[in-house]
């Protein structure tokens, strides 16, 4: 399927909520990968009225390419449907959605060299090519860097374009020294390319289509409904067909993806790592909340009383991150007198690490890093309010 196409039906609305409602009765959010060049997750039309007809609700329904935001929402827990390609399934299932159906097709994903880069420990001030930063390409090379203990900062330069063909194009021309691709479209560019390059690393075997998962809250009903659906020839004539009822054993693929994702330090140095119950000990006692994230996500849900001061992040999410290019203004307005909880959303989400490792070093007298975050706040039921709510009273 052509990309220009998938472009055009970005953002597709199969039902729209009547004029002054005030919610949808169901929220269906589609994240297409652009650079997924075999189609995997870009081969979805509208959502045909017939699942609306066999809900029996009205439906909002969203497709789009910004990964970035999928990402986000699949950490919100805002949507009653994803469907996405592996990263954000595996990221979805981790907060709080269950996996329901998944193309059934496998994959590996490899670091692919120029043959004169023999061996990982080699790739440090090279030139490394990747897809757009929130792509499932990208996010798992980064996982296999990380897991070699190879970082971002050590390549001389780091380069992110829209595919993994132009990744390779760049290896063959000498204008990168490392990319990453899908194993087996690797391995036809290598024979039509010999001696040119060299697969480094290569990830286990992983879902190499989208995924759909539900939240965990829906009703059993809705779930079972979906799924009959997706037997349908509407799903089928649609691209949902593909998607097959997931079992255990595809959870479990979809958490190593998990484990190779680029999680936030454990520690922050100048700053108190605490938990839920710690955080919930201190807001008792007065100590002010930092809510760091987007203002869609602070409206969406935030914990009650918090002060919005939104990190805008622009650096690379790693440990020694250049400061320069990120806005915290936000931040700078704080009191330094006061002691302060950052967060954000959990582990996968930096702004909160970033945003308490720039407090303390900017003389905050106590900083306190709520790590585990928006996500652990939800799951332990602890109370939250929507910020339009709180806005309106």
């Amino acid at each position: 399927m052509k990309l220009g196409r998938t472009i055009q039906r970005i953002v597709l609305w199969c039902a729209v909520l009547a004029p002054g409602a005030a919610l949808a009765d169901f929220t269906i959010l589609v994240g297409n990968d652009p650079a997924d060049e075999s189609g995997g997750s870009l081969g979805f039309l509208a959502l045909p009225a017939s699942l609306q007809d066999a809900l029996g609700k009205k439906v909002i329904y969203k497709q789009t390419s910004n990964l970035t935001d999928v990402m986000r929402a699949s950490r919100t827990q805002e949507n009653d449907i994803l469907v996405g390609p592996p990263h954000v399934t595996a990221s979805a299932i981790s907060h709080g959605y269950r996996l329901l159906a998944r193309d059934t097709s496998n994959t590996h994903y490899v670091l692919v060299a120029r043959k004169d880069v023999a061996s990982l420990a080699q790739m440090a001030g090279k030139r490394l090519y990747l897809t757009q930063e929130d792509s499932a390409r990208a996010y798992l090379a980064k996982g296999l860097l990380t897991d070699a203990n190879i970082n971002l900062k050590q390549f001389k330069q780091v380069a992110y374009g829209r595919t993994s063909g132009a990744g390779l194009l760049a290896v063959k021309m000498n204008l990168a020294d490392v990319t990453v691709a899908e194993q087996a479209e690797a391995e036809r560019w290598m024979k039509a390319n010999p001696d040119v390059a060299v697969i480094l690393k290569s990830t286990r075997p992983v879902p190499g289509g989208a995924a759909m998962m539900v939240r965990k809250g829906l009703p059993e009903a809705d779930r079972k409904t979906v799924l009959k659906w997706l037997a349908s020839n509407d799903a089928k004539l649609s691209g949902y067909g593909k998607l097959q009822p997931a079992t255990e054993a595809d959870e479990d693929q979809y958490r190593y993806i998990a484990s190779l994702g680029i999680l936030t330090p454990q520690a922050v140095q100048g700053a108190t790592v605490v938990a839920a119950t710690e955080v919930a000990r201190l807001i008792a006692s007065g100590v002010a909340v930092v809510d760091t994230r987007s203002q869609k996500e602070f409206d969406h849900e935030h914990i009650a009383g918090a002060i919005h001061a939104p990190y805008v992040e622009r650096s690379l999410k790693e440990r020694d991150f250049d400061q320069a290019l990120d806005d915290y203004s936000a931040i700078a307005k704080l009191p330094k007198d006061k002691p302060l909880i950052f967060l954000c959303n959990g582990p996968e989400c930096w702004k909160s690490y970033k945003a308490s490792k720039i407090a303390a070093e900017s003389g905050f007298k106590t900083v306190y890093w709520y790590r585990n975050g928006m996500p652990e706040w939800r799951e332990k039921s602890m109370p939250t309010v929507g910020g339009t709510l709180a806005a309106a009273r």
